[in-house]
């Protein structure tokens, strides 16, 4: 038995050992050498030597492990790479001038969309790039391919940006680097002032099916679709005028185009459309490609759920500070989506069987109900309260059954309460005034 246990232990001593081994050094540094080195000919018309060889590694369990690449310092100071198995990914000689190139082909599709959405009825009030005027440069510096590499052991990371093209001015650089590239997702924001986009207190409703703002914006990045090959990657986020700085998280929002996971095109687009559900409760979707409209959700009473001593009782309410717990107010109510709103909603959302909605309240709306009760309304409470099972209370005792979700501290502008939830294809979305 102890020679069994004793030869157990080096097994898993000698597994351990391995897993922990590093594979770094396991490359032919000659043939990287003469691939970067007939790579920096063919495309400069210059024959320079490879100083250095950094191979690119990440820290897996004991020990640093291969990326299966390799960064080449060449004479000039430049950086080539190369996939072990891909042959050669670029360099980063013409980076500055690359990046900048990039930069006006941005600048003038913001340029052009800016004009089509004054056509429209617009002013644009203001838009960025990334956080920055698109008027200013760098903007995109040090977000196109980049990748980050050390010149050996003691020396500090180096980040860049690796081409495999070269870059002479024409347009045809784009075409050939298109299949290449990768432009970090960049990010637009947008603040307008004009047709269905000026609503009291930054809160859309009665949204047309397609705002006008909608297809030049959608035009603007379907203009720089084959920088990429025709895969988009360009987000968009369009705000009232006034609400891009300094007004209060889902305040003045009126969609957003997410280039992630589209179909087809630019991205899907989100809409923000408040629609009233009765006792004071509002619902728009927070998911790019799914439309809510008035019929597609429904809010009951469910007076069969819980009761509020039932939730004390069980340990699941905390009273938080400024929010006290209104039992004379109890009422649940189940939040339950149309089937067709599935059924019409991208692939990866009927996959997954759920979608992002966000939920005001106004509990203004009902106070004369709540003031037959005898409770009187305040910014905070009554609240909303989402509840679900909690799932980690079947393998924990002192884990509460249900998990309480709470509107957040902070209203919008029209003093309503706020927060975002998941509305299930199959479960009802429960919620409780308290």
């Amino acid at each position: 038995m102890l020679a069994l246990l004793v030869g157990c232990l080096l097994l898993a001593g000698g597994a351990l050992f391995l897993a922990g081994c590093s594979n770094l050094g396991e490359f032919d540094a000659s043939a990287v050498t003469r691939q970067a080195e007939r790579y920096y000919e063919r495309k400069y018309g210059e024959r320079t030597k490879v100083l250095d060889i950094w191979e690119d590694r990440s820290f897996q369990l004991f020990s640093d492990q291969s990326s299966g690449r390799a960064f080449c310092t060449m004479e000039d100071g430049s950086t080539v790479l190369v996939d072990f198995e891909a042959g050669v990914i670029g360099d980063n000689r013409q980076q500055d001038e690359i990046v900048a190139a990039y930069e006006q082909r941005f600048r003038d599709a913001l340029e052009d969309g800016t004009r089509q959405l004054e056509a429209s009825g617009y002013t644009v009030d203001r838009l960025l790039i990334n956080g920055s005027s698109p008027n200013q440069a760098g903007f995109l510096s040090g977000r196109i391919s980049p990748w980050t590499w050390q010149r050996d052991e003691d020396a500090a990371e180096q980040t860049g940006s690796f081409f495999y093209t070269r870059y002479t001015g024409d347009e045809d650089f784009f075409a050939e680097e298109a299949p290449r590239v990768n432009l970090g997702s960049p990010v637009v924001w947008v603040e307008l002032s004009g047709p269905h986009a000026s609503y009291e207190g930054g809160f859309p409703m009665d949204v047309p099916e397609q705002p006008e703002w909608v297809e030049p914006l959608d035009e603007l990045c379907r203009s720089l679709l084959p920088l990429t090959d025709g895969d988009p990657e360009t987000r968009v986020q369009v705000y009232q005028a006034g609400y891009l700085e300094g007004g209060a998280e889902g305040c003045g929002k009126l969609g957003e185009l997410n280039p992630f996971g589209a179909a087809d095109g630019a991205g899907d687009w989100l809409i923000v459309d408040w629609i009233p559900l009765g006792h004071g409760v509002y619902a728009t979707s927070d998911e790019p490609g799914v439309r809510l409209r008035a019929d597609d959700l429904s809010l009951r009473v469910d007076a069969n759920a819980y009761t509020f001593d039932e939730l004390r009782d069980s340990g699941s309410l905390v009273e938080r500070e400024g929010r006290p717990l209104q039992p004379e107010a109890f009422e649940v109510y189940q939040l339950e989506p149309a089937a067709a709103v599935f059924s019409s909603a991208p692939s990866d959302v009927q996959e997954h069987g759920w979608f992002n909605i966000a939920i005001a309240y106004d509990n203004g709306a009902v106070a004369s109900e709540l003031a037959q009760r005898g409770v009187e309304t305040q910014a905070l409470y009554p609240s909303l309260y989402s509840i679900e099972p909690n799932p980690a209370a079947a393998e924990h005792e002192d884990e509460p059954p249900y998990e309480i979700g709470m509107m957040r501290a902070e209203t919008l502008e029209n003093g309503f309460q706020y927060r975002t939830a998941t509305l299930s294809a199959t479960e009802p979305l429960t919620l409780a005034r308290m």
